[in-house]
């Protein structure tokens, strides 16, 4: 991947503007994460940058009736794939979906690909090894990606699968608690969803504190692709991250780990906004795994 790299993508430069849709967006608006939430686009929105690509966009627009995932996609991403050659495009593949390109399912295709609901002793809490747990907070994302193993759950009901939603609250969280305090085994747990990203600061943070409370936790990993979608929000969200910092601080002082577990699929994700992000995070010790 490094060899593929175009390094003169982490220097500052006003990427976006060449997508016509932010061609008069200022950098203090594009790299604000309220910004980012306020305007991207979904299915209604979606074909605001149709421009001259008919042919596509009739592709992309037949693909709606048998999508298993919405669309959701931030002003970010938009700005990185390249419209010149959208079938073609590494980002475009993974969030904007083409009818031309959909193959006919397996015969034994589940929904729920991985099984996760049958190792869920608890709504919303997956046990499948030993000593690990992966806890769904919610049923949102700053995107929706097309390869989504968790579509049974994740986004808006579409034309052919309503989803089962996990719904953020008290209530359902003390009983995935309670269930790992009981379960001594249980070292590492996976805080996803969704997306942490979409956690308001408070629950981030209460939720990790929570966890931590628990001697036999010794790890804590929080799921997100926020450094691939939406990257400025480490910045831009001095709330959000500090959260992140307090809970680092708190789990290091106990002698135990915080990690961001983010997902970058290729090199044209990663601009100088990245980098930013990326840089304030290791400068607070925040670990992050791709």
């Amino acid at each position: 991947m490094l060899s593929r790299f175009n390094y003169s993508r982490l220097s500052p430069n006003s990427f976006w503007t060449k997508t016509s849709l932010y061609k008069t967006i200022s950098e203090s608006d594009f790299i604000n994460h309220n910004w980012q939430s306020k305007n991207t686009l979904n299915n209604n929105t979606i074909m605001n940058i149709a421009d001259t690509l008919s042919e596509f966009w009739s592709d992309v627009s037949r693909s709606q009736s048998s999508s298993t995932m919405s669309i959701k996609i931030t002003p970010y991403i938009i700005s990185l794939i390249n419209w010149n050659d959208p079938y073609n495009c590494p980002i475009r593949k993974q969030f904007l979906p083409v009818k031309s390109t959909v193959e006919s399912d397996h015969p034994l295709l589940k929904l729920d690909s991985l099984n996760e609901q049958t190792d869920s002793p608890v709504d919303g809490l997956i046990h499948r090894y030993n000593d690990k747990v992966l806890f769904l907070t919610s049923s949102i994302c700053p995107v929706y990606c097309r390869f989504c193993t968790r579509s049974y759950s994740i986004g808006k009901n579409t034309e052919s699968v309503n989803k089962k939603k996990f719904i953020p609250g008290k209530s359902r969280y003390e009983k995935i608690y309670d269930y790992i305090e009981k379960h001594e085994e249980i070292e590492d747990v996976v805080i996803s969803g969704g997306d942490t990203y979409m956690l308001p600061a408070h629950t981030l943070f209460e939720l990790g504190k929570r966890l931590l409370s628990i001697e036999h936790i010794r790890r804590i990993r929080f799921a997100t692709k926020g450094l691939s979608v939406m990257p400025m929000k480490i910045f831009s969200d001095n709330s959000w991250f500090q959260s992140l910092v307090q809970l680092n601080n708190l789990a290091r002082d106990q002698f135990k780990s915080i990690a961001i577990h983010t997902h970058i699929n290729h090199p044209n994700e990663i601009t100088y906004i990245t980098k930013n992000a990326a840089e304030k995070l290791y400068k607070a010790n925040i670990h992050v795994r791709n």
